[in-house]
């Protein structure tokens, strides 16, 4: 038998999907989103004026109109200004974990080893530091769509339960207190918001035996000593995100993104909060897991998503923009054997994922991708 806690909270969510539409209607007439973005099928319940209703009441909607982008907006701000970089630190120390050539390099210079094991030891290397920089390219990207996701949805049950369903029910529906829309303790919030801890602990795991098969497919016919360009170091990570990529759809990105649900709670009991300034508290009451599992189901049906995917890529490339820069502006046109670009090319996964003024993250709030995605999530509008 369905939860009363579970059935009040679907009801919750449909009224949310219907009023958050606007934000999305509004998002689509100032930026002009492509046409390629369809409308909700269904149209907003209950607006709140209609045309023929007074002046007066149009400014009010126009009022009411700016509050919800002006919120919308201030989510994605905080998702790129605050919470994203406070979760960097953290995944660049699991990459390091996973990928770090210092041990095999402090081999090296200890001497003794046999010419085979030199060579061995230098194409791990090479394997690795070119493992480390693509990955670390997936990993911001991925990183930084998942906190957007979670901060849009839940902004969105927030606004809602602040300024549209608590308006709609001043004291109540007539029907008794239990049909108030569910109300999350500020608790729940931060439980939530606590999955995207989630990619930086555990996600690079997973992610690290796909890249570095790619990485190995890419770059083992080139030897140590072959002197490269930038564009040709690039165009080695271009191949290696060739190989990466199918794997990726093919097994799904939740893998990388969240824990099993036989894992959850494990995952809860362990729980760490990131820096984050979007929460306002609920309403006083018990933390609900109805309520996480809602948040959690939208969460999985999004990054299931074509459009998900389209951001992802659109990410992914902006990062890869990032570490082409970075590169060009350190060789200057030169070229330099393999063996001694192995350092450097590990490096590029600190200006991947340093935490202050992150070019990534900050590029990324300006792809259209995914300023379409975070307003189709915000407005749960558009069928993802």
């Amino acid at each position: 038998m369905i939860s009363w806690n579970r059935r009040r909270w679907a009801a919750a969510a449909a009224v949310a999907a219907g009023g958050a539409a606007a934000v999305y209607y509004v998002y689509d007439r100032d930026n002009k989103a492509p046409a390629s973005i369809e409308p909700a099928t269904v149209a907003p319940a209950s607006p709140l004026i209609s045309e023929t209703e007074p002046t007066s009441a149009a400014t009010i909607q126009q009022d009411a109109d700016r509050h919800l982008v002006t919120h919308f907006e201030s989510v994605q701000a905080i998702s790129t200004t605050t919470t994203t970089p406070s979760l960097l630190p953290m995944l660049l120390q699991s990459l390091t974990r996973n990928t770090d050539h210092k041990p095999l390099l402090e081999l090296l210079r200890q001497g003794g080893m046999a010419a085979d094991e030199k060579y061995a030891a230098w194409e791990e290397i090479k394997v690795l530091t070119f493992t480390r920089a693509v990955a670390a390219s997936w990993m911001v990207s991925l990183l930084d769509l998942m906190n957007r996701v979670q901060l849009n949805i839940l902004g969105r049950h927030l606004y809602l339960q602040s300024n549209i369903l608590d308006a709609r029910h001043p004291q109540h529906s007539g029907l008794g207190s239990r049909e108030q829309p569910l109300q999350m303790t500020h608790r729940a919030q931060e439980l939530f918001l606590a999955y995207a801890h989630y990619c930086g602990e555990r996600g690079v795991e997973p992610l690290i035996p796909i890249v570095k098969q790619a990485v190995t497919d890419a770059v083992s016919n080139i030897e140590l000593t072959t002197k490269l360009g930038a564009d040709q170091v690039l165009q080695m990570f271009s191949d290696a995100h060739k190989g990466v990529a199918p794997e990726l759809s093919r097994l799904g990105f939740e893998v990388f993104l969240l824990p099993s649900p036989e894992h959850r709670q494990v995952w809860h009991s362990a729980a760490r909060f990131p820096d984050n300034g979007a929460l306002q508290p609920g309403a006083l009451g018990g933390l609900d897991d109805d309520a996480i599992d809602g948040l959690l189901t939208e969460v999985r049906q999004i990054i299931g998503s074509a459009k998900f995917g389209v951001a992802l890529k659109a990410a992914v490339q902006e990062s890869a923009r990032v570490a082409a820069d970075e590169l060009h502006n350190e060789m200057k046109g030169g070229e330099k054997p393999l063996a001694k670009l192995c350092p450097r090319v590990a490096e590029l996964a600190n200006k991947l994922l340093q935490r202050d003024d992150n070019e990534c993250v900050s590029r990324f709030a300006n792809l259209p991708e995914i300023q379409r995605l975070s307003a189709t999530v915000y407005s749960c509008g558009p069928v993802l």
